[in-house]
């Protein structure tokens, strides 16, 4: 019987001792988030953010802007934050508006208050790594796996998730077997998936891969998430789960863990 991923009780695990550690410092943690627009799920992104913060006793600052906003203004603003002493974290909320240069406002962010790891989504310092990517990890040491005698095969190389995955991998895993990146559209996507022991998806296309696409033994980890019929779905149809060895479901496996490596950043920042 495959091992489940219960992202719920990882995240409250992380959260209870990151709550306690909070409770030891001298200054309270501030986070800073930057939010313009009103897009739903960016909005609903940010509350979830705020109610862990608070959760654990950070100071959750929130400078929600209309979509109209020029650039050199949110430029400003993150200025502002860099030089603030009091502030630890500087995150933006993705996507912004089509006027604003998303890599310019990341680049403005000075790489130790990167808590979101934007910095190293585009490939250049930052002093911590994405949250979603330090989830991944956290599913990863569940499940037992030994990435440098496995062969990973990563779907999707978005800029949040497959793009800095693949890049951690490389970094950590010098002597890797083999990893293979492909997208949603590849041909012939089942010849990929069934050469893989490890499959971690992140596209954001409910119910890509299919069970008779899998081997038995395989690992799957979804950090794809999409709405359909009024649900949430994954990347990977639950049907594959009786294939595998260990599987993060959608919902609760790896989002609910990506707000707490968040916090944990944030947390070992503010600890310094």
């Amino acid at each position: 019987m495959a091992k489940v991923f219960d992202g719920r009780v990882i995240r409250e695990c992380v959260l209870a001792e990151l709550k306690e550690k909070v409770a030891s410092l001298k200054k309270q943690p501030v986070l800073a988030v930057i939010l313009v627009g009103d897009d739903p799920v960016s909005v609903s992104y940010v509350k979830l953010k705020q109610r862990i913060a608070e959760k654990i006793g950070v100071n959750f600052q929130l400078f929600h802007y209309l979509s109209e906003i020029e650039e050199d203004e949110v430029m400003a603003k993150i200025e502002e934050l860099n030089n603030n002493s009091e502030v630890d974290g500087i995150m933006i909320q993705i996507p912004v508006p089509p006027h604003i240069n998303r890599d310019t406002l990341i680049r403005a962010i000075t790489p130790d208050k990167d808590v979101d790891g934007l910095r190293y989504c585009l490939g250049i310092e930052s002093a911590f790594k994405p949250p979603v990517v330090l989830a991944i990890d956290k599913a990863m040491g569940e499940a037992g796996v030994d990435l440098s005698k496995q062969k990973v095969l990563v779907i999707g190389h978005g800029f949040l998730v497959g793009s800095p995955l693949v890049r951690h991998i490389h970094d950590h895993y010098a002597s890797l077997k083999k990893m293979t990146v492909i997208h949603q559209l590849t041909d012939h996507l089942d010849a990929s998936t069934k050469k893989a022991d490890v499959i971690v998806s992140a596209v954001g296309e409910p119910g890509l891969v299919k069970a008779d696409m899998v081997n038995h033994g395989v690992v799957l980890i979804d950090a794809g998430t999409s709405e359909l019929g009024g649900e949430i779905r994954g990347d990977i149809d639950p049907m594959a789960y009786d294939k595998a060895s260990f599987y993060t479901p959608v919902p609760g496996g790896i989002g609910p863990v990506t707000v707490a490596m968040l916090m944990q950043n944030l947390v070992e920042v503010a600890n310094q």
